[in-house]
């Protein structure tokens, strides 16, 4: 029972976020976004993604010392390129994966005191004869901010769970403080909430 809560929670919240980034592509003209979260000291994973192919269990981890979303995992700071493909930081094996080149790239960090995980835009949705149009600082903080609403679900997710951003160890829940933190989200947030208070009702009629 608790495994099927559990597996029914994450992929509410998933579904739930992946709607979002696909919202999101289509306001600052991107191709795909993903999310990527820390899983140990080495790797990330996409825990959510607007390309199916990278929510299957078989998508590649990318490594944190080795990739254009590690740097911006490690530094804090957002990460844009405009032919990341053929730059030395790119990490391909995700490109092979999904069939496609990427182009013009973006990795924002998220955080909630710490950074937590990584926004990711990937290609221009249409291009203007071929030529290369990278993201706009205008673009960039606006992925800054659903990034900051991202960290915040994240976080309740984790502490409903018990599950930490890394993976691989329960954390404490924090039940005492979760109607003040309820009350503290905003419509995107709760948009996710409501998707896992669904998986929960599901659930508990079976």
């Amino acid at each position: 029972m608790a495994t099927m809560l559990m597996d029914r929670l994450l992929r509410a919240t998933r579904e739930e976020l992946a709607r979002t980034l696909e919202a999101f592509c289509r306001e600052v003209g991107a191709a795909e976004s993903s999310i990527l979260l820390p899983v140990g000291d080495t790797e990330l994973v996409f825990f959510a993604s607007t390309n199916p192919a990278l929510m299957q269990p078989g998508a590649p981890r990318v490594p944190i010392m080795a990739s254009f979303s590690g740097i911006a995992f490690r530094t804090g700071q957002t990460v844009a390129v405009a032919d990341a493909a053929s730059q030395a930081s790119h990490y391909k094996a995700v490109d092979d994966l999904v069939g496609s080149k990427t182009r013009e790239f973006a990795a924002v960090p998220f955080a909630d005191r710490v950074v937590l995980g990584v926004l990711t835009l990937m290609n221009r949705a249409t291009r203007n004869q071929g030529a290369s149009s990278p993201f706009t600082i205008a673009e960039l903080r606006s992925a800054g901010v659903l990034g900051g609403e991202i960290a915040s679900a994240i976080t309740l997710f984790a502490g409903i769970t018990g599950a930490t951003s890394h993976g691989d160890e329960p954390a404490q829940g924090f039940d005492r403080e979760l109607t003040a933190d309820l009350a503290r989200l905003n419509d995107q947030e709760r948009r996710i909430v409501r998707a896992v208070v669904s998986a929960l009702i599901e659930n508990r009629a079976e």
